[in-house]
């Protein structure tokens, strides 16, 4: 379990970089925007998650 969305952020940044996809990448592939990823990755508390 993530302690806070910055924890939740980073795990994804890692994952995304083991993988070895750019941010830009792992947008396209989840169906969101760049930007999106951008806001997770740092850990930006109002990133929701809610599918749209």
């Amino acid at each position: 379990m993530f302690r806070s969305a910055r924890d939740f952020g980073t795990a994804v940044r890692e994952k995304r970089k083991a993988l070895g996809w750019t941010q830009t990448e792992l947008a396209a592939r989840s169906g969101t925007g760049e930007r999106f990823i951008v806001e997770l990755e740092s850990g930006k508390p109002s990133a929701s998650l809610k599918s749209r």
